[in-house]
């Protein structure tokens, strides 16, 4: 009887490349192009070897600078001997970006491979990225993956049940995950080949089933070298069970294997990427929604007057995005030229964008009446987000700075706003900046008119504030008091409930000696030296809200927060932080002692329950804490990492390390460095506390601050459309409406949603009902022919 053959070991020929880390992307577009060059040269020295390669953006690159290298690609592709995996545009860090921008890696990547090599690319691989939250099998699943490749966190961040098995969302969708063991090269630093092999063997041997083995140079690119190939065809000849590889071919041999299920997330390693480079995370948030927002509008301006979708330019701008994404660029773990050059790409995608959001509310205008009294400042207001929006609107209408006319905010149907005068951004005499309460519809515009009126009010003089000693301030809604640390001793709703168990927003200055990745463990202190109080200032005080100014400061650096009490307490309460932040090896925590029995995070295609045991969590614009009889969300508008314990949240505002430094090399007291985040940035966070605030509410209020309203004046003439409506119907009351867009093919409009209950909702889309599974994603393809059920790469689904 035949002996029975061990599980074959896959050997993973690749040379993984960041394009961008401890160089710049010019170096690392070289770098991309020499790499496959070299891979080249070894598959035209033989017939076995096979060489694996993602990422659209590189072979883009290698598609323009050298098409030659390009050509000889296709070749081997279609050969089989060179392996497109993961399909996404780059290998992007997978906490920070936002659950569309994680679909948009795939529809851009998987479409570039579809058009230039004819291939689909099943196997999802983010091998060197730094965690992975549990919605991703749902993500990878509906665009098209059923398999994945990581290495981070390893077996000393996080017990999985095997190094092959099924990994499960909270929905049910499931892919087959492998974890790299070692590293994903080969290197004079790294485990030789040799011994890599044996370590492998013995694995297999242990675990009774198929490895792979991933060898080449890599991160500065370099491909298997000839030693490399030589070894494996030197074992394959002695009769070893080893053969070459990729992991596409790996998967289809275990893909009926039965392997246990981890329901969890792939979390965490370097946890200090999601608190630096602030104004890198901040430029992300921006681009992503403004993008969101340009290309509802540009939809909506289709569907409405048939200007031509600006479909190219829509995808050049979030291909710049995508590739700013990368793991090592915004983890903020680059050098500083390499972060300075993404804040100048950032910026651009903000700029394009704009320019299309401008151009389709402009389109948008034309087809709305013109006002019945052109005297008047009129203001076109529009919400291009799929939740309606509530809040304290702020605008600049122009009146030729006329200060002596008294003036009235007038709504669609003639009736009175309340209103009140706002600081200008301007400090100009003249200048006249409003706030007014405002209910949008989602996808929905509403015109409204500043007028004179003798029942109305002046424009007050310039005014910067003025200096208070009081330290209790009240309004309809709200009663604030600030203790001498310039914390929020006490807030108070209308009703008298307390929402903090003690100070908060209190700014605590805690020493961090960790290196930018925040290498060696999972939590940063809780606990440090607390800012104190310099000066406190009304800078408004009017009939929709009061606005206090609190300054407070410790050792080099100095907060300031505009503190927003709204008159009617259905409003949220605003805290606009403008820091100065001075500080080395320092980070910046501001304290929410919400009485929190568990902490909910957006991630990207959900939310996650986060654990409150001082472990730093990435989490996107919203942060939910739930206790007894009291549910508090705090939605911001720049930040992403958080720590909670004993009932209270943390925000890690700002850390302080040295620009691209990793342990185990020394900081040398009295040497030069460059360190981050030094200097001024601003953000801003929105919080609501009640009985019961719903993650819906949540998703609508960082909708309605990431995204918020668009004001512009109504100039068009030739409308014909009434003072307010909307432009799509949309009622989602248990699911998160994220996106809205034209498809890459055709005409039809594209609506993405997401479950929020955990239970399972349904939506109403343009007159049809739109079935969402608990915890799950949707999107939907519709136009006057109908409605149609499509994957995140926009393929109909069976129905």
């Amino acid at each position: 009887m035949k002996d029975e053959q061990p599980p074959m070991l896959h050997m993973i020929g690749n040379a993984h490349l960041d394009p961008v880390w401890l160089w710049r992307w010019q170096e690392g577009c070289a770098e991309a192009i020499g790499t496959c060059w070299a891979a080249m040269d070894r598959l035209e020295e033989g017939d076995g070897f096979v060489f694996s390669k993602g990422e659209a953006h590189i072979y883009a690159w290698i598609e323009e600078l050298d098409p030659d290298l390009f050509e000889k690609i296709r070749h081997y592709v279609r050969e089989g001997r060179w392996v497109v995996v993961n399909g996404w545009w780059i290998q992007p860090d997978c906490n920070v970006p936002s659950g569309e921008s994680v679909i948009r890696q795939a529809l851009y990547g998987k479409r570039y491979f579809r058009e230039k090599f004819g291939i689909e690319v099943p196997t999802g691989y983010n091998v060197d990225s730094f965690g992975h939250p549990g919605t991703f099998p749902m993500l990878l699943q509906h665009t098209g993956s059923d398999s994945y490749t990581f290495m981070r966190p390893n077996a000393s961040e996080i017990d999985l049940p095997g190094e092959i098995f099924r990994w499960r969302s909270p929905d049910g969708s499931e892919v087959t995950a492998f974890r790299i063991q070692g590293a994903y090269n080969t290197s004079k630093r790294e485990m030789p080949l040799p011994e890599k092999t044996d370590l492998h063997y013995e694995k297999i041997a242990a675990a009774g089933h198929p490895f792979m083995c991933f060898y080449g140079v890599g991160n500065h690119g370099g491909a298997p070298t000839r030693a490399n190939i030589d070894e494996i065809e030197r074992r394959i000849a002695a009769g070893e069970g080893l053969r070459f590889s990729d992991p596409e071919t790996f998967f289809e041999t275990i893909k009926s294997g039965d392997w246990p299920v981890f329901e969890n997330e792939l979390q965490f390693h370097a946890v200090g990427c999601y608190s630096v480079a602030s104004s890198l995370k901040t430029l992300n948030r921006k681009a992503e929604s403004l993008l969101e927002q340009a290309e509802a509008a540009a939809t909506l301006a289709t569907r409405e007057v048939g200007v031509a979708y600006p479909r190219a330019e829509f995808e050049r701008l979030w291909r710049i995005l995508l590739f700013n994404q990368f793991h090592d660029t915004l983890g903020g773990t680059s050098l500083e030229s390499a972060c300075k050059d993404s804040e100048r790409e950032l910026g651009g995608v903000i700029h394009g964008a704009e320019l299309q959001l401008n151009a389709a509310i402009r389109h948008l205008g034309r087809t709305i009446a013109p006002s019945a009294h052109p005297e008047d400042a009129t203001m076109l207001l529009v919400n291009a987000n799929g939740q309606p929006a509530s809040c304290l609107m702020e605008a600049e209408p122009w009146v030729d700075k006329d200060i002596v006319s008294k003036r009235i905010v007038v709504d669609e149907n003639g009736d009175p706003v309340p209103f009140q005068y706002a600081d200008p951004h301007g400090k100009t005499t003249g200048m006249q900046r409003i706030v007014f309460p405002l209910e949008m519809p989602a996808y929905g515009w509403r015109m409204l008119r500043f007028s004179v009126d003798d029942s109305g009010v002046s424009a007050p003089p310039a005014g910067f504030g003025q200096p208070s000693q009081d330290r209790v301030f009240s309004t309809g809604g709200y009663r604030i008091e600030i203790d001498s640390e310039g914390a929020i001793a006490s807030l108070q709703d209308a009703d008298g409930n307390e929402i903090f168990a003690a100070p908060g927003h209190r700014a605590i200055l805690v020493e961090d000696r960790s290196d930018t990745w925040g290498h060696g463990g999972k939590s940063f202190g809780i606990e440090g030296e607390a800012m104190t109080l310099e000066l406190v200032r009304v800078i408004e005080d009017g009939p929709v809200r009061k606005v206090i100014e609190v300054t407070c400061s410790a050792r080099n650096s100095r907060m300031t927060t505009s503190i927003v009490l709204p008159e009617d307490g259905a409003y949220p309460v605003e805290l606009r932080v403008h820091l100065d932040w001075r500080e080395k090896h320092t980070l910046l925590r501001l304290a929410y002692p919400l009485g929190a029995e568990a902490m909910e995070c957006e991630v990207p295609g959900g939310w996650a329950t986060r654990r409150m045991d001082g472990s730093e969590v990435p989490a996107l614009r919203w942060v939910r804490g739930v206790g007894a009889g009291r549910e508090t969300v705090i939605a911001n508008d720049a930040k992403y990492s958080y720590a909670g314990r004993d009932g209270t949240v943390y925000l890690t505002a700002v850390r302080s390390p040295v620009y691209a430094h990793h342990d185990p090399v020394p900081i040398v007291e009295g040497a030069r460095y460059r360190y981050m985040d030094q200097g001024e940035q601003a953000f801003t966070m929105w919080l609501k506390s009640g009985r019961s605030v719903s993650r819906k509410a949540a998703t609508a209020l960082a909708d309605t601050l990431n995204k918020p309203v668009v004001s512009t004046p109504h100039i068009a003439r030739s409308g014909t459309g009434a003072a307010s409506g909307t432009w799509l119907d949309v009622d989602a009351p248990h699911s998160h409406v994220s996106t809205l867009k034209t498809a890459e093919d055709g005409d039809a409009a594209v609506l993405r949603l997401y479950d929020l209950d955990g239970e399972g909702a349904s939506a109403r889309v343009d007159g049809h009902t739109v079935a969402l599974g608990a915890y799950s994603v949707a999107t939907v393809a519709f136009d006057d022919k109908g409605i149609t059920r499509r994957n995140g790469l926009e393929d109909p689904l069976e129905e």
